[in-house]
Order: C-alpha cells, then sequence, then structure tokens
C-alpha cells in the first residue's frame, strides 16, 4: 500500500514538472506574440498615416491637373465637378462639426 502512495507521489510529481515547463513555454510564446502584435499595430498605424498622405497628395494632383488643363469645355466642367464635390465635402465636415 506505501508502495502504492509512494508511485502515485511520484507519477503526480513528474506531470507537475511537465506542465509547469509546458506553461513556462507557453508563457514566453504568448509574450513574443504580445511584442509581435504590438509591432504590427504600429505598423499599421504608420502605413495608414502614410496612406492618408498619399491620399491628400492625389488630391492635391487631381485638383491641379483640373485647374491647370483648362483648355477646352470638357476640362472646364472637370474642374468644377471636383471643386463642387470639395465644396460638399466641407460642408459636410462643416456640419458634423456644428453638431
Amino acid at each position: 500500500m506505501t508502495q502504492n502512495v509512494n508511485d502515485t507521489i511520484k507519477e503526480l510529481k513528474s506531470k507537475v514538472s511537465v506542465l509547469m515547463s509546458m506553461f513556462s513555454v507557453q508563457k514566453s510564446q504568448n509574450e513574443q506574440l504580445k511584442k509581435e502584435n504590438e509591432e504590427l499595430k504600429k505598423t499599421i498605424e504608420q502605413q495608414q498615416l502614410s496612406i492618408k498622405g498619399l491620399e491628400q497628395k492625389v488630391n492635391t494632383l487631381q485638383l491641379a491637373k483640373a485647374v491647370s488643363d483648362s483648355s477646352g469645355e470638357k476640362n472646364d466642367n472637370s474642374a468644377r465637378k471636383y471643386i463642387e464635390g470639395i465644396i460638399r465635402e466641407i460642408d459636410s465636415c462643416i456640419a458634423l462639426l456644428n453638431k
């Protein structure tokens, strides 16, 4: 009977040891994944800022092209439509600010 209890205790100790080592591995992996997640979030933020900057450049270039290409009726209409679109966006922003 005593031998049975001793064997059970040894078995439990070995299982606890294995579980503790597995826990340690999982904990380190979790920390590594958290660091990677933070780095990816920073990368996403930087890319979003870059996208916003590029979108502003595209809008500016479109406006400059529309204004500079005023040689003809078709281009005048496109410039007018583009400027009207910008004015509508500004008006909607002002309306949101007034709420």
